[in-house]
């Protein structure tokens, strides 16, 4: 693996027609590696940090990449725990991913999914308090990463949770993916977006020319950052 090369291969998963049992099993492991490696954890903090400084009674949340949903559930939940009043809207390009996350969660009224194509150049984030992502900001190739953001003026807070490139990444995963029990679709995949991650100073590099008032990128356990970004 060349560390120093951001690659854009597609994945399995950036196929917005996989369905069936193979996206199923892709959807179920994912949601454990989230939990494994600590993306949920992660995640949920930095939600729960700008909620406790936020005067809002209420705050509306908008996943991007929410797959089946499993992060909204985890952080809804954990949220509803602190007593903080949430209302959620997961975005997936996948219409079977919606409907997967919609049968698994539809029982929670405050809980919402939409199929939309996030990194098609019409697409607009719906108003919200604070947008989050799980490993999808890395789907943007640079300049569309930073169009996007220039555009994305509705949003108070932006907290998004990805891998960044490294070696020791990449032949980690490798290796513990013989253990998990994980898709071979998830294994691949994985592989593949350790190689497409940004390295910490080109993410830096992407919101300087963004423009955004304020940001920091957190490093976390686990080869992971949290960016926090206020437009």
């Amino acid at each position: 693996m060349n560390s120093q090369i951001r690659l854009h291969t597609k994945e399995q998963l950036d196929d917005l027609s996989l369905s069936g049992i193979t996206l199923q099993k892709t959807l179920s492991s994912l949601r454990l590696i989230n939990k494994l490696f600590g993306n949920h954890k992660q995640l949920y903090k930095s939600i729960l940090a700008y909620c406790l400084h936020s005067e809002k009674a209420s705050v509306h949340i908008v996943d991007l990449g929410c797959g089946g949903g499993d992060s909204i559930h985890t952080i809804a939940y954990k949220l509803h725990k602190k007593g903080i009043k949430a209302s959620f809207t997961g975005i997936d390009g996948n219409k079977q991913s919606i409907k997967y996350a919609t049968s698994k969660y539809n029982h929670y009224e405050n809980i919402h999914f939409i199929a939309k194509n996030i990194l098609d150049e019409n697409f607009t984030v719906p108003q919200c308090d604070i947008l989050i992502s799980s490993h999808f900001m890395y789907h943007f190739r640079d300049d569309a990463l930073i169009h996007f953001l220039k555009k994305t003026k509705k949003v108070d807070h932006i907290i998004f949770s990805e891998l960044y490139r490294s070696k020791m990444a990449y032949y980690l995963f490798k290796f513990s993916s013989f253990i998990l029990p994980i898709s071979q679709t998830a294994k691949k995949d994985g592989l593949l977006a350790i190689k497409r991650a940004f390295s910490i100073q080109e993410l830096k590099d992407i919101l300087l020319k963004s423009e955004v008032k304020k940001f920091v990128v957190l490093k976390k356990p686990w080869f992971r950052t949290v960016t926090k970004i206020d437009l």
